[in-house]
């Protein structure tokens, strides 16, 4: 494991935004495992930023979504493929044949899985995947609980997680959905280069928690990271505040 101490908030933006520019530069075909919320949103913009600059070239990057709400369509604003598609994807030259994304209204959402972990083995696996940390400790959909599910699946959302989200469901009468699709920590530890990101006071006491203890807990589904080869934990000083001193100097 690796921590990257950055100033605030946007300078976590832009040094993991170029850190995934560099990645593409170095295998323009890479697989991209595309996270949603309010922590990737400014890396977004620097990808933008960065295509409209002429300094980088999506037109053959490959993207997965991490994961999504279950019943939504893609053309739903609370989607988090309608998400990407407004943050990012019409934004950039990105063929659109190579985005992949769970069909989180199929009638049969555990074939859908299926057919996704598929598809992520048949593109040979995640090159890159961008997570945060949840309030309750957990990355993707992945929930805390007594057992942690290895590929793509539907998970019941936690009540922290759902109410984590409601804001972005305040004009949804049905609020924000009881269950959703995720892609499994077996995906995520093979992905080639990890990373978390983490801005702000509030994500304090997780990254805390995340670097004081050393087991590996279901309950707390970050944790599972410790197993990673190449994990990277991008974060500002405010998120960073709680990090013991031995270990902020130890992962830098």
């Amino acid at each position: 494991m690796k921590i990257v101490l950055c100033r605030d908030y946007d300078e976590v933006s832009r040094v993991m935004a170029e850190k995934v520019v560099d990645l593409i530069h170095e295998k323009p075909d890479l697989v991209f495992c595309l996270p949603a919320g309010n922590s990737p949103i400014g890396m977004y913009k620097y990808l933008v930023k960065m295509y409209q600059e002429g300094k980088v070239d999506y037109s053959r990057l490959r993207t997965f979504d991490m994961d999504e709400y279950a019943g939504l369509t893609p053309d739903d604003p609370h989607s988090f493929i309608y998400f990407m598609h407004h943050h990012f994807l019409d934004h950039v030259n990105i063929n659109l044949d190579n985005v992949r994304y769970p069909k989180a209204d199929a009638e049969d959402l555990d074939a859908e899985c299926r057919r996704y972990a598929q598809e992520i083995v048949d593109a040979g696996g995640l090159d890159i995947a961008i997570t945060s940390i949840g309030d309750d400790g957990h990355i993707a959909f992945n929930e805390p609980d007594s057992y942690l599910l290895p590929r793509t699946h539907v998970v019941k959302m936690d009540e922290a997680t759902r109410k984590q989200n409601q804001s972005a469901f305040a004009d949804c009468e049905t609020g924000v959905p009881e269950y959703a699709v995720t892609t499994g920590m077996e995906e995520h530890i093979k992905a080639k280069h990890y990373y978390v990101v983490c801005s702000g006071a509030h994500k304090a006491p997780l990254l805390k928690k995340m670097f004081e203890c050393e087991k590996l807990d279901p309950q707390f589904p970050v944790s599972w990271l410790r197993m990673h080869p190449n994990v990277e934990f991008i974060v500002d000083e405010e998120a960073a505040k709680d990090i013991p001193r031995e270990a902020l100097e130890y992962f830098q």
